[in-house]
C-alpha cells in the first residue's frame, strides 16, 4: 500500500461484516438464504452505515434485493426494495427527509403516484423485510429497561410474514423490548448475544430475536407465528 493510499484509509476508515443467513423449517432443513453487507464507514456521528441484502426463499418463489443507508444514528436515509417473483415483480424506493418520506413504486401495472408519508422529525427505521434489516431495529431500542417495550416509529413495505403481500409503504409502530444478555450457539460459532423482543402487530406475537452484543449483527430469530426460524449460518470481517 502506498503512503496516498494509507493516509486515504486512515482519513475514511470502512469495516465491512459480510454474513449469510439461513432460512430453516422446524426439521432444519433449509428453505432458503439472505447474504448481507453491514458496511461502516467514517468515526462516530461523522459516519454511516449502509446495508445492501440478497434474499431468496426457495419455498415461495421469491427473490428481495434491498439496500438501506444510514447515517451515524442508524437512521435511515435512503432504501431500495426489489421483488423479484414471475407474477408480481415490483421496485420501492425510499427517501427519508427530516419531516416526511418520499416513495416511488414501479409494479407489474407501471409507475404508481409518488407517495409521501409524514414524519415527526427523522425516521428511526424503515423495514424492508431482510432479517439483517429486522435487527437493525436494536440500535434504536439499546438495552435500558429490560422487559419493557418501547414503540419505534418505522415505514414499511409490507406488513406481513414474508413482506410481500399487500406491498405498499405505510407507516407502523414496532415494539421492541430488550430481554437480556445471554451466550448464543448458532451455525457460524458461538457469540455474546443480545435479546430482543419484536412486535410488528397487536394481533401478532412477539418473535425473539438473538443480535451480536458487539455491533448488533443478526444472529437468531424465532417466532411463534411460523415455525420457520433462522439463524446466521456464515460470517466474515473486512477492515
Amino acid at each position: 500500500m502506498s503512503a496516498g493510499e494509507a493516509s486515504q484509509t486512515q482519513a475514511f476508515p470502512i469495516r465491512i461484516t459480510r454474513g449469510r443467513i439461513a432460512y430453516r423449517d422446524a426439521d432444519g432443513g433449509e428453505t432458503g438464504r439472505e447474504w448481507f453487507d453491514l458496511c461502516h464507514w467514517g468515526a462516530g456521528g461523522a459516519g454511516g452505515h449502509l446495508l445492501r441484502a440478497l434474499c431468496v426463499m426457495d419455498d415461495v418463489g421469491l427473490i428481495r434485493d434491498v439496500t438501506i443507508a444510514m447515517d451515524g444514528q442508524w437512521r435511515p436515509v435512503d432504501g431500495h426494495c426489489r421483488l423479484l417473483r414471475a407474477a408480481d415483480p415490483g421496485v420501492m424506493t425510499f427517501h427519508v427527509g427530516a419531516d416526511a418520506v418520499r416513495v416511488h413504486a414501479h409494479g407489474p401495472s407501471g409507475e404508481a403516484p409518488v407517495q409521501e408519508i409524514a414524519t415527526t422529525g427523522p425516521l428511526p427505521y424503515l423495514g424492508l423485510h431482510p432479517l439483517m434489516g429486522d435487527a437493525l431495529i436494536v440500535q434504536q431500542r439499546g438495552v435500558d429497561a429490560p422487559g419493557e417495550y418501547r414503540p419505534i416509529a418505522a415505514i414499511t413495505n409490507s406488513v406481513s410474514p414474508n413482506g410481500d403481500e399487500a406491498v405498499g409503504a405505510q407507516a407502523i409502530t414496532i415494539d421492541a423490548a430488550y430481554v437480556g444478555a445471554e451466550l448464543v450457539t448458532v451455525a457460524a460459532g458461538t457469540f455474546a448475544a443480545r435479546r430482543y423482543a419484536l412486535r410488528w402487530r397487536a394481533d401478532w406475537p412477539a418473535a425473539d430475536l438473538w443480535v451480536r452484543a458487539s455491533d448488533g449483527v443478526f444472529l437468531l430469530m424465532r417466532w411463534a407465528l411460523t415455525p420457520a426460524w433462522f439463524e446466521l449460518a456464515q460470517v466474515q470481517e473486512h477492515g
